[in-house]
């Protein structure tokens, strides 16, 4: 009688006539009532599942639910009807499998992270925090805002730590909700729309290179200089390096500074250094330093004071528009007077007569005859020219013959201070104010006390004047540079007393210790006796 076999859910698979075998149904030889020798038949179904069908190809006559060891890859696969599907493999372990094959898993005891292998390597599946080590991981997380709506947000953790939330609306989490008081306890008191970070992780900060930002320092980006195109500033521009600045496609202008020695350089050979003034709405030249003969071209001079032991002016013609010219003006007193004092011309240094100099000079050892109608003033003005044949000319001068027309003399006197010039202050300025160069003009108060960038002191009246037409007293005051001043002191002093910024555009006599060669303003001239604030003469730019 013929065998029905069944599968598991009672479907007839195949009808087996006796005396027959089916191998065409399934992969197992299926035998039929009174089938010769079918004790090899049955011992080799059992080994076939016994090894799930091991081969490198799949069975060719598989039914639902059938195992198959793929000997190639080394997997065990499983027949779902339609496909075979490999089943899954998980190690339970310290260490990493060594005979792992793709898509192998491993659950690492001692870390509980679970990895899978790719065929080269184990990559981690999860969780990303080792074990005893603290969460660390991003986390997603719903909480409630103050008015009871309840917000999702992302939270970056680095060892139980938040250190950063992202959100898509920005909220303020619930005080009294237990998520809420929790994000604002990591320090989120409000959660901004987008990445934020926490207040409360000390330094913490977005790291590397970002392509925009709207503010730099708290300051919006569109109040930074340019460096690709023109741009302007309301703020001062300090340049913080000797380097200095670079003028020109070719750094053709240089202004640096060499122990602080400040230097201007025209790099262009033979190109010039202009200096221009607006002079009643026309662009004037005021001083030009031509390039190809390295020496002052043009100048146009107002009062000026030339210092030195040698003055050389090397022209043909020199013209001076003012009507005094001082000489031996470190004279204190008669008694220090040398016996003539004028102008000499040079005609050669041979021993011929005619090429003796010759002196227009105030004659110090003219004695009063009583001739002449202002005797008293102990010498006269006198005309001479040098001994020959002599390294003494003046020992012996002859006297020569003065021409003229009309001869006029006036007897003058003038009382000298200081010597100053106007510059452009940016605040409202009193005589006696200590300034220094910079704030938002030329010059400033000075607030600083000991400050190395003292400049100078406001005059009231300067025995010498420079840039005179630049302004008035209110818009561009007189800076006493050099000389005798009045100074706005605090406290007391002697006579002699080193002088430094006190702050607040004041003043105050210096330890010794204090004083360097760039914070001295200059030296008390007198005693002070009176603590508080006041004008005492001080002689400036004597350090």
């Amino acid at each position: 009688m013929a065998y029905k076999i069944n599968n598991t859910f009672g479907t007839l698979l195949v009808t087996l006539a006796d005396g027959t075998i089916d191998v065409a149904t399934t992969d197992l030889t299926l035998i039929g009532k009174g089938y010769a020798g079918f004790g090899e038949k049955l011992n080799e179904n059992l080994v076939k599942l016994l090894e799930n069908f091991n081969n490198t190809s799949a069975p060719s006559n598989k039914v639902q639910g059938q195992l198959w060891y793929d000997k190639t890859n080394n997997q065990i696969n499983v027949y779902t009807g339609s496909k075979w599907k490999p089943v899954g493999s998980t190690t339970n372990s310290a260490s990493a499998p060594s005979n792992a094959v793709q898509g192998d898993m491993w659950f690492d005891t001692t870390n509980t992270q679970l990895y899978v292998y790719t065929g080269s390597a184990w990559t981690l599946i999860g969780p990303t925090t080792v074990a005893g080590s603290g969460v660390t991981q991003f986390t997603s997380e719903t909480l409630e805002d103050n008015t009871g709506v309840n917000r999702s947000i992302l939270k970056m953790v680095a060892n139980d730590t938040v250190i950063g939330v992202v959100s898509n609306l920005a909220f303020t989490p619930s005080s009294t909700e237990t998520n809420g008081a929790a994000l604002i306890a990591a320090g989120f008191a409000t959660v901004a729309q987008g990445i934020q970070l926490s207040t409360s992780v000390a330094s913490a900060k977005f790291r590397g290179t970002a392509t925009d930002s709207e503010l730099l320092g708290g300051v919006a980006a569109a109040n930074y200089l340019r460096s690709d195109s023109a741009d302007t500033t309301t703020g001062r521009l300090s340049v913080q390096t000797d380097d200095g600045v670079r003028l020109g496609a070719g750094n053709d202008v240089t202004m640096t500074l060499s122990s602080n020695d400040f230097t201007i350089a025209q790099t262009t050979q033979d190109k010039d250094i202009i200096f221009t003034v607006n002079d009643g709405g026309t662009t004037t030249e005021a001083l030009r330093i031509k390039g190809s003969t390295g020496r002052i071209e043009h100048l146009r001079v107002g009062d000026l004071t030339v210092e030195g032991t040698n003055t050389i002016i090397n022209t043909s013609t020199l013209s001076v528009e003012d009507n005094i010219i001082e000489l031996n003006r470190n004279i204190s007193n008669n008694a220090g007077m040398p016996n003539y004092t004028g102008l000499k011309v040079n005609r050669g240094e041979t021993s011929s007569a005619t090429e003796q100099d010759l002196y227009w000079v105030w004659d110090e050892t003219f004695a009063d005859d009583g001739s002449t109608t202002y005797g008293n003033a102990g010498g006269a003005w006198t005309a001479f020219k040098a001994a020959a044949n002599t390294d003494t000319p003046l020992e012996a001068p002859t006297l020569v013959d003065i021409r003229a027309n009309v001869v006029h003399a006036t007897t003058t006197s003038a009382m000298y201070a200081d010597l100053a010039e106007r510059y452009e202050a940016d605040c409202d300025t009193e005589v006696g104010d200590v300034v220094i160069l910079g704030g938002d003009a030329e010059i400033t108060k000075c607030n600083d006390a000991l400050s190395n960038a003292v400049f100078g002191v406001i005059s009231e009246s300067p025995a010498f004047l420079m840039n005179a037409q630049a302004g008035n007293n209110d818009s561009h005051p007189m800076v006493a540079l050099k000389g005798r001043v009045m100074v706005k002191l605090q406290g007391t002093g002697k006579s002699g007393d080193r002088v430094v910024s006190a702050g607040n555009g004041e003043a105050r006599v210096a330890n010794l210790e204090d004083c360097t060669a760039f914070n001295t303003l200059g030296r008390l001239i007198k005693d002070k006796y009176n603590v508080e604030t006041a004008l005492t003469e001080c002689v400036i730019g004597v350090k």
